[in-house]
């Protein structure tokens, strides 16, 4: 097992800027989360709590609650009275990940057939608008934040927040694979397109089509995720 010292994470943080007044702890989870979603940090890379607070200038103790909801995650391995480092892409948590994905996905789309109403069309179609912007300059995190934002307002129309707060933590290994550049790049375009298509579908009431053109954006995605997983 080869370890990484590796703290350019550190730089990364060290521009960040923490809100005193907002949970430190969440705070400091979704940077590392983000850096670790990026590939920023690495398999292997070793974290140090000691270094991540002075960085940040806080105390050990939100840092550590931090990296114990990263190893619920099963995102990093904390290894008591030794390391804690970066754990590998876990192959076939993404693989089953998506299957799961797919099964809430074609839920919420049905349901969000139901209670669609013209203002949830007029924001689905906003936000596809925004996705074009985003591609047109090349924009790749703003695309994916409103490539989010398209699923999550889904999941809103359908009335089952709960069923997103899910499909979050799932997505979270799924995401690793998904925000490198060469996955991202090649979907971006057809997401748009996928995204048109099925919006036309719920705004046609169209349950069956909708539901199709969903599964088909997933196995889309899923297939060019397969690809860069072959190469691990």
């Amino acid at each position: 097992m080869q370890y990484i010292h590796d703290e350019v994470y550190l730089t990364h943080l060290q521009a960040s800027k923490l809100s005193k007044t907002k949970n430190l702890q969440k705070q400091i989870y979704k940077l590392l989360l983000d850096l670790i979603t990026k590939g920023i940090l690495q398999s292997m890379v070793i974290l140090s709590d000691k270094k991540i607070s002075l960085t940040l200038n806080v105390s050990k103790s939100p840092v550590r609650e931090a990296l114990k909801r990263l190893e619920q995650d099963e995102l990093i391995r904390i290894m008591p009275q030794s390391k804690t480092y970066v754990l590998p892409i876990n192959i076939k948590k993404v693989r089953s990940s998506y299957l799961i994905r797919e099964a809430l996905e074609l839920m919420l789309i049905r349901e969000a057939i139901k209670h669609v109403t013209q203002d949830d069309i007029l924001i689905l179609e906003s936000l596809l608008q925004k996705q074009q912007v985003a591609i047109n300059k090349d924009d790749i995190q703003n695309f994916y934040l409103y490539d989010v934002a398209f699923h999550f307002h889904l999941a809103k129309t359908a009335k089952l927040l709960d069923a997103w707060t899910i499909l979050e933590k799932i997505n979270l290994h799924i995401d690793r694979v998904r925000c490198q550049k060469n996955v991202t790049s090649s979907l971006n375009v057809q997401s748009i397109k996928d995204h048109a298509d099925i919006l036309e579908a719920i705004k046609n009431r169209n349950q069956e089509e909708a539901k199709n053109l969903m599964s088909l954006h997933l196995t889309r995605v899923i297939a060019l995720i397969d690809k860069e997983l072959d190469k691990e």
